[in-house]
């Protein structure tokens, strides 16, 4: 009998501990049953957007780089906004999408970026893509179906 005492103790003991050791912070999730989407909200998507640019233009002095592959140019942009209407959802790629404006240094021109996002580790939002959608208003490309269709010029 004290025997199985013993046991049983050391069970719980191991049981505890392993908690301790093994806790998970508070909305964080290791573990998502496959199958299972878990949506963000759109407020959850727009400080993940801000806090990359936040990240990207401290890094780079106040202005996040991008490179325009149009115009074969580097800028250097002033975070203006994200459109909160423009976030979404792609199913296809389980990944999010945000709008963000920018505006060049002298204040004249204005690109409308766009970002894609994907949950990592703990449910943080990555960026796995930008793209220069439109500059000053005229669009480079528009969507079909989710999938990038080239504008005609």
């Amino acid at each position: 009998m004290k025997r199985l005492i013993s046991i049983l103790l050391a069970v719980v003991m191991g049981m505890y501990f392993a908690d301790i050791l093994f806790a998970q912070h508070p909305g964080q999730s290791i573990s998502e049953h496959p199958g299972k989407e878990t949506m963000l909200s759109a407020d959850k998507v727009i400080k993940g957007i801000k806090d990359h640019i936040d990240k990207v233009t401290k890094a780079n002095a106040g202005y996040f780089p991008i490179t325009d592959s149009e115009e074969g140019k580097d800028l250097r942009l002033k975070f203006i906004k994200v459109h909160e209407d423009k976030v979404s959802y792609i199913k296809k790629e389980d990944a999010y999408f945000a709008c963000v404006d920018f505006k060049t240094d002298d204040g004249k021109t204005t690109y409308d970026i766009d970002f894609w996002m994907k949950k990592g580790i703990f449910g943080k939002l990555n960026v796995f893509q930008t793209k220069i959608h439109k500059k000053d208003g005229k669009p480079r490309f528009t969507y079909q179906d989710d999938e990038i269709a080239v504008c005609p010029k």
